[in-house]
This record gives C-alpha cells, sequence and structure tokens, in this order.
C-alpha cells in the first residue's frame, strides 16, 4: 500500500478528497507502483504560474506539474490546477473533480516515467494510450459533488 497524502492549498472550490485518494490508489495499483509514496497537491492559478516559472522556465499557468522523487521508495509530487481545471470543466461539460482526477492520472503517468513532451512519436502514443486505458477510474468521479 503506497503512502499518500493530498494538500489543498487553494481555497476554492475545496474539493473532496476520499475519492482522490481512492483514484491515486488505483492508478499506483495499474501501474504496478502501489508501494510508493506520492504526494498531490491542489492549487491556484498564482502558485501554479509561479512553480512553472520556476521549475520549467514557463511563464504561466499550467494544468499540471510532476516532480519526481530522488528516493526509490518515493515516486513523487504531483501538483494541480484547480482553477485551470475548473474552467476545462465548465467547458468540457464535466465536474471540476474529474477534470483534477485526469491531471492526477497525466501527473502519475509522467511520475512513473511516460512522456508526451520532447519525445518521439511512438513514446507519446504510448502514454497518450496508457492515459486512455485509465479512463475507466475516472467514471466515479463524474457523479460526486465538487465541495465538500
Amino acid at each position: 500500500m503506497s503512502t499518500l497524502q493530498i494538500n489543498q492549498l487553494q481555497t476554492n472550490p475545496i474539493l473532496p478528497i476520499d475519492p482522490l485518494l481512492v483514484l491515486v490508489e488505483q492508478v499506483l495499483a495499474r501501474l504496478q507502483l502501489a508501494d510508493r509514496q506520492v504526494g498531490v497537491t491542489l492549487v491556484d492559478d498564482v502558485r501554479s504560474h509561479a512553480l512553472n516559472r520556476d521549475y520549467l522556465g514557463r511563464d504561466r499557468p499550467t494544468n499540471v506539474l510532476s516532480f519526481p522523487a530522488d528516493e526509490s521508495e518515493e515516486l513523487g509530487e504531483v501538483i494541480v490546477n484547480v482553477d485551470y481545471a475548473v474552467r476545462e470543466a465548465n467547458e468540457a461539460g464535466v465536474t471540476t473533480l474529474a477534470a483534477v482526477g485526469y491531471y492526477i492520472v497525466h501527473g502519475l503517468l509522467h511520475l512513473a516515467g511516460y512522456d508526451h513532451e520532447d519525445v518521439d512519436e511512438v513514446e507519446a502514443r504510448r502514454m497518450e494510450a496508457m492515459q486512455e486505458s485509465m479512463q475507466d477510474l475516472l467514471a466515479a468521479l463524474t457523479t460526486v459533488e465538487d465541495r465538500e
């Protein structure tokens, strides 16, 4: 069983954590990484912008950032921008929780070694296929109310 921690640093909306914990556990199990420690932090545009600028040199907010851990028992940290997820959810007609879940899956895939940036088309498609294979896990988040 992995050690999970989800922190909400954004103030609006406050999301229910339990469904996100279940999602992370399920994704890690499918990736055969259930014994690894992982952290998820939910932030707003301001924090996302600062992290994206400071660590990746991109002067804008982003949807999700992944920071791999240095230690073998730790997988790393996924940072999800909830403001970004709210906007995407409104456009897509899904719950904010489902959008946040999508970004969590995406970030965990990066931590597991999948990539779609600065790689060949085969590797990018490999990550896309893995992301698609996790879509069934997001179904539970489409019916959960966004607020705790």
